[in-house]
């Protein structure tokens, strides 16, 4: 049910290395700076059976079809809660969940007194998924106290492989503890060029604290982040943290921030972007007949301040400050600060989490239960999945076809590579995969809302 919270740091085939039909593609990096915000506030029912013992089946329900993604049946339970601090509790998760960030902060502080005071484990629960409402309104102090509050009255109510994921965090928080918000202005809208780099992930031209230069777009990173060389160019003032952010790879990077005073992207201007500070040897990407030193990359909170991007595909986005909202396409959901869209497949109505930096669609052990039985024919190898600091080897299968249905519209990928082998990440279950940049392939391209919380893929 729970999975392990952590800080990770990726740079590229997170997890697997999914590839395009094309046999000289290769998955594209992307860099993760993960927390998991939805499964430390489910950590009471992994580690203290009958958490929620006592309350009532609406209660109970609603926790149980949030923890299996069930959104048609939470948004169909929310109105059955009674006034209770266990229902404030649960609204406070769900309202997080659809990135009602404010409504979250309301619910959450209405239980917490409550919980406090009947020393319940959801208390702790509470307090790391307020720690990420923080967190995605650059409230970095309250971010701060809130992770602290958990980890001084609460430890007994973390598993143990979650408490240093939370101290990772709160070493973050504390060092940008003091620094302003980010905000966006924009001058009206505007279409950028966009580019392959040599490992096949777009980047976009921006002007940083007066320096262009050219950073990687990667919805699936939780923070931007920065190469210490380049850092030294914007002349930013580096922290580092007490801490350090776990790789997938295994490798502890010392968790370096910085702001960025100004980033300049054709009409937005961003102020105070909080990035990591990472070595430039750990963005320095090798693959076989081709290597990428990254600079710099956009990550998940510059896309929600934003609001609204569309990419044409490979060639441009646009930025819209003023547009409409897009009411069709599909609901996009957050875990913690990772996008996420539900698709059908297998019969049943999944996760998958959107990434731009992703050259490619791959799914996790949670969709290989599924097909396995049927799956004999479809070749097999270890496939390596390359890291911060290094790689590693995983089991995968191929699926030849892979058809499900996003919304209105019924897409088949190819060659879709499936772990078979369970591990925490990006993706990772309960998760059942990563949506890549193949999904829009054969699209003029798609539309990112953040205002309205929708995706649509835009056809020709």
């Amino acid at each position: 049910m729970a999975r392990r919270a952590r800080l990770c740091a990726d740079a590229i085939g997170d997890w697997p290395p999914f590839v395009l039909p094309s046999p000289t593609s290769q998955k594209a990096p992307t860099l993760k700076t993960l927390f998991f915000p939805h499964a430390l506030a489910m950590l009471a029912y992994a580690t203290i059976p009958g958490a929620m013992a006592g309350q009532t089946d609406a209660v109970a329900q609603t926790v149980a079809a949030l923890d299996a993604w069930r959104m048609d049946e939470v948004s169909a339970l929310l109105p059955t809660l009674p006034d209770t601090a266990e229902s404030d509790y649960v609204r406070g998760l769900v309202a997080n969940r659809l990135n009602d960030v404010e409504g979250s902060k309301r619910a959450l502080r209405r239980a917490l007194p409550e919980l406090e005071r009947r020393h319940s484990p959801l208390a702790a629960n509470a307090l790391l998924t307020l720690s990420d409402d923080y967190q995605k309104t650059s409230s970095y102090a309250d971010q701060a106290h809130a992770l602290r509050e958990a980890l001084e009255h609460h430890a007994n109510d973390i598993a143990p492989d979650a408490a240093q994921g939370v101290k990772d965090v709160l070493s973050l928080a504390s060092a940008l503890s003091g620094a302003p918000a980010q905000t966006v202005s924009f001058s009206g809208a505007s279409r950028l060029s966009i580019t392959r780099n040599p490992l096949g992930t777009l980047d976009v031209d921006a002007v940083a604290n007066g320096i262009d230069g050219s950073w990687m777009l990667d919805l699936g990173a939780n923070y931007s982040v920065v190469s210490e060389s380049f850092a030294r160019r914007l002349g930013l003032l580096v922290k580092g943290a007490g801490g350090g952010i776990a790789s997938s790879t295994g490798v502890t990077v010392q968790s370096k921030v910085a702001i960025v005073k100004e980033i300049r992207l054709g009409s937005a201007t961003l102020h105070n972007v909080a990035v990591l500070v990472a070595r430039d040897e750990l963005l320095h990407i090798r693959l076989p007949g081709k290597e990428h030193q990254i600079s710099a990359a956009l990550g998940y909170p510059v896309f929600q301040a934003l609001g609204q991007v569309s990419f044409d595909g490979d060639k441009a986005i646009s930025i819209r400050s003023a547009s409409g909202p897009v009411v069709d396409g599909v609901p996009i959901y957050m875990d913690g600060l990772t996008p996420v869209v539900m698709v059908e497949t297998e019969g049943a109505t999944v996760p998958l989490t959107l990434d731009t930096g992703a050259s490619a669609t791959g799914l996790s052990s949670a969709y290989w239960t599924t097909v396995k039985d049927r799956a004999d024919a479809w070749p097999r190898s270890r496939q390596p999945s390359a890291g911060i600091g290094g790689a590693l080897d995983f089991d995968t299968v191929t699926q030849p076809e892979w058809t499900f249905r996003l919304g209105k519209d019924e897409l088949t990928l190819r060659n879709v590579r499936i772990q078979t082998e369970s591990r925490p990440g990006p993706g990772g279950p309960p998760m059942f995969g990563i949506l890549g940049q193949d999904l829009w392939a054969n699209a003029a391209g798609f539309t990112l809302d953040f205002r309205s919380m929708r995706f649509r893929i835009d056809r020709h």
